[in-house]
């Protein structure tokens, strides 16, 4: 996409969080608290991104590489299910860790829209606003946080395809759902691997 378009997309993410947030409980249930910027849209001008990377956040213990329940409602509501767009979801308590790095608030149900970190992607300033950097301490907590967490999910949604293995209906749904737990622990596991080795090589 060129830079424009990619600005076009991030503002389209904040305006479809914005009408969501104004939309009834009753007719989508699930709430976004905030929306973050991650990755490369944050370092500046260019023309060679595919999608735009930005994590949600909600009032749930989110399992890494899955998403709560109403996910897709929420999207297909939003117009976001085919923008070119690539959703992560996570906990409004915790939302950066090892893959979601000094994310950028750009929106947030109490506040709305945050104008000075829009104009400060525009102007490819994003970085200078950037929290910092967590300490090796605190992301081996966080690492062990979300392992705990999807472990969690993986065992909820694996007891769940066995005791409906024979149920009526398609099973799909429960497949998807297990499949997403299963690789997003494998995820996990292979990140606290990766910097098990670099401090093993470091020390």
């Amino acid at each position: 996409m060129k830079w424009s378009t990619v600005l076009q997309k991030v503002e389209q993410v904040v305006a479809a969080c914005q009408a969501m947030a104004a939309t009834p409980p009753g007719i989508v249930p699930l709430r976004v608290r905030s929306a973050w910027l991650v990755g490369d849209v944050l370092a500046g001008p260019r023309d060679d991104l595919d999608v735009v990377a930005v994590a949600l956040a909600v009032d749930q213990d989110v399992a890494w590489g899955t998403q709560p329940q109403g996910a897709g409602q929420w999207l297909r509501a939003a117009r976001l299910a085919t923008a070119p767009v690539s959703v992560t979801w996570r906990p409004a308590h915790a939302v950066a860790n090892h893959a979601v790095v000094r994310p950028l608030r750009c929106w947030d149900d109490a506040d709305g829209a945050d104008e000075a970190v829009l104009a400060a992607v525009r102007a490819g300033t994003a970085p200078a606003l950037r929290s910092a950097a967590p300490t090796p301490q605190e992301r081996a907590a966080r690492l062990e946080a979300d392992l705990a967490t999807s472990l969690a999910a993986l065992r909820r949604t694996s007891a769940d395809v066995v005791e409906h293995r024979h149920s009526p209906g398609s099973p799909a749904k429960r497949a998807d759902a297990l499949a997403d737990a299963a690789a997003g622990y494998l995820a996990l596991l292979d990140a606290r691997d990766a910097r098990d080795a670099r401090d093993a090589a470091g020390a």
